[in-house]
């Protein structure tokens, strides 16, 4: 194990939680299916909760352009995009001494990731040495620690999702096929060569090797392969800021020394290669926020689609300053907090991204800690779990309406119109709505977009539930209209009936006619497995079964699934952390499995029970 090593887990994690790239390939997948005008009908809406009410987004700057191939067929691309295990979700905050019983501060953090696999994604350790007392969870290989607590500050993070990446589509030179062009002038490709270890059950010592080749213009990799059937063939290259702007100093190592949250702040401009929200605190009463990460100033202000390399003008100018970085330090509210949102205004001075979780998690947030009297160490831990569910509150009553109205769907529109949007495992009405609003959503587009770039869609769930949530409460909207019925148009209240009769269809098959006993925990479940036994026969016995499991995308409790593949839970909290500025001696945590790999060691999986029932053992 060497410092290279660590290294490229660093810059790997980097790489791997930036996200605005499948919102790129979406976005110009839409462009080439419909066009750029009913493409813009239904592109992203990010929400700042904090702005104010009806401040309006500023028109994107870059032209929205066909490039006269079709993205939802780029299957290498995609692969690309979806292979990003670490794309953290997550939620922090902290509270003022205001706003705790101990007169102190109280830090919370849980980061969401694909944790299906034991003992769990994190390391936990504790350091202590004459100058240096720490607790805390890291990756392994990594120094020091990514949530956590020392003697002075306590720590956590989340996904900022600032755009450091962009797509550039290239064109070859026609006439030198190992060239690219940038306007008329030929630049030859620069060509790496490496050799990959593949595991192969079948091949002498399990492995077999295959020697690549990658093309590189001067702003970064060919990450497609040249489109045959295109008479100008073109490629796709990326552009990923850390490569520039990698420095002497990683940041990570101060975190043990920092004795404040000034100190704290000044570290995090030190973390060029990760876009995250870090929230702290420290044992003086101050609070804090801070982005980390160096985010291009790009000159068409805009990173939603990619950029067409034309004269070979550089579209980046330069670095948002550090001082302009998202920041906030004990603010007049008692707290700080981030849920993925899109977290500056919308007077921002520059583009910061365009991929950002819907505010859901971010509004139940604010209704928590915005409400009167102090929150206790308890109070945070059950707000980890919190299962109130803000998008269906706005959009079950519609849907229970219209089911209400129809003999076929009466029962289900009862089971909703009761419903207290809480995502309890052991409710029906979060199974209806879920199945229902999905089938809804894949009504609304897959007439005009078809199969393949529907499931691309909403496989990318930050792209359009802010968008499709807008067009339900509105009411009305063309693209509820199934254009394949001829003269006929369809209405908000027809698709909700039809994706409704095919929730019903489904459910019936599974669990019988009567819906309050189609449970949401039967099938929303999540299931720890051993890496040695992830299929057949044992694989119960060495990893945790299925477990019934509330909350859903949607809420602080999250259990996220693949809208391709629902319901089982894909994303959850991968730790829980609660930190009281004023108790020295311990913090409260769990881990989905345990604290060992050894396989039937007692600590293997012995924190299961605690994750999911929320005790503190």
């Amino acid at each position: 194990w060497t410092v290279t090593d660590s290294l490229s887990i660093l810059y790997y994690m980097g790489f791997s939680t930036s996200a605005n790239i499948k919102t790129e390939v979406v976005a110009q997948m839409l462009i080439e299916a419909v066009g750029p005008d009913k493409a813009m009908e239904i592109m992203p809406i990010n929400i700042n909760p904090d702005d104010p009410p009806f401040k309006k987004q500023p028109a994107p700057h870059a032209a929205r352009v066909s490039y006269g191939f079709p993205f939802s067929d780029y299957e290498k691309l995609l692969a690309f995009t979806n292979d990003r295990h670490l794309r953290v979700g997550s939620n922090n905050w902290a509270v003022s001494p205001a706003l705790s019983p101990s007169g102190k501060p109280i830090l919370a953090g849980d980061p969401h990731l694909d944790t299906r696999i034991l003992p769990g994604v994190w390391y936990p350790l504790g350091m202590i040495t004459p100058e240096i007392r720490s607790v805390g969870a890291s990756i392994p290989g990594l120094p020091g620690f990514a949530i956590g607590r020392t003697s002075y500050i306590s720590v956590a993070m989340t996904n900022n999702y600032g755009d450091m990446q962009d797509l550039y589509v290239e064109t070859i030179d026609p006439n030198q096929p190992d060239h690219y062009l940038e306007g008329t002038a030929s630049h030859p490709f620069e060509m790496i060569e490496e050799k990959l270890k593949i595991k192969d059950k079948k091949s002498p010592g399990g492995y077999r090797e295959e020697n690549i080749k990658i093309r590189l213009t001067k702003r970064g990799p060919v990450v497609s392969e040249v489109l045959k059937s295109l008479e100008t063939e073109k490629v796709i290259t990326l552009r990923w800021a850390p490569v520039e702007t990698m420095g002497e100093d990683i940041g990570f190592l101060q975190f043990l020394t920092a004795k404040s949250a000034h100190e704290m702040r000044e570290v995090l401009e030190n973390v060029p290669m990760l876009c995250l929200n870090w929230v702290f605190a420290d044992t003086s009463g101050n609070i804090g926020y801070r982005a980390s990460g160096k985010i291009p100033i790009r000159s068409n202000n805009d990173g939603t689609v990619p950029y067409r390399v034309e004269d070979g003008d550089d579209n980046w100018k330069g670095w948002i300053p550090q001082s302009r970085m998202p920041h906030s330090t004990n603010p007049g509210k008692g707290w700080v907090g981030t849920c993925n949102h899109k977290v500056v205004s919308n007077d921002y001075p520059y583009y910061y991204s365009s991929h950002f979780s819907p505010s859901y998690r971010y509004r139940r947030l604010m209704e928590l800690l915005n409400s009167p009297g102090p929150k206790s160490v308890d109070d945070h831990w059950q707000y980890q779990r919190d299962e109130k569910n803000l998008l269906a509150e706005k959009i079950a009553p519609i849907m229970a309406k219209t089911l209400l109205a129809h003999k076929d769907t009466e029962e289900m529109g009862e089971v909703l119109s009761g419903w207290n949007f809480m995502d309890r495992a052991d409710l029906a009405a979060p199974l209806i709505f879920q199945a229902t609003y999905l089938a809804f959503a894949r009504l609304v587009f897959e007439d005009e977009l078809g199969e393949k770039a529907t499931n691309t869609l909403l496989n990318n769930w930050y792209f359009w539930q802010e968008r499709l949530q807008k067009m339900v409460l509105k009411g009305s909207s063309d693209w509820f209209d199934n254009v394949n019925t001829g003269e006929r148009t369809e209405t908000l209240n027809d698709l909700f009936h039809q994706a409704a009769l095919k929730a019903k269809a489904q459910l019936s098959e599974k669990f019988g006619n009567d819906p309050r006993k189609w449970l949401w925990g039967k099938v929303h479940t999540l299931e720890l497995v051993s890496p040695l036994r992830r299929n057949g026969m044992g694989k119960g016995l060495l990893g945790s079964g299925q477990m019934p499991m509330g909350g859903s995308g949607e809420t602080l409790y999250r259990g996220l699934y693949d809208p391709n593949n629902p319901f089982s839970v894909k994303i959850s909290a991968s730790l829980r952390m609660v930190a009281d500025m004023a108790d020295d001696e311990k913090v409260v945590a769990v881990l989905p499995g345990g604290i060992t790999g050894r396989l039937f060691s007692p600590h293997h999986k012995d924190q299961v029970q605690s994750f999911m029932d929320g005790s503190k053992r």
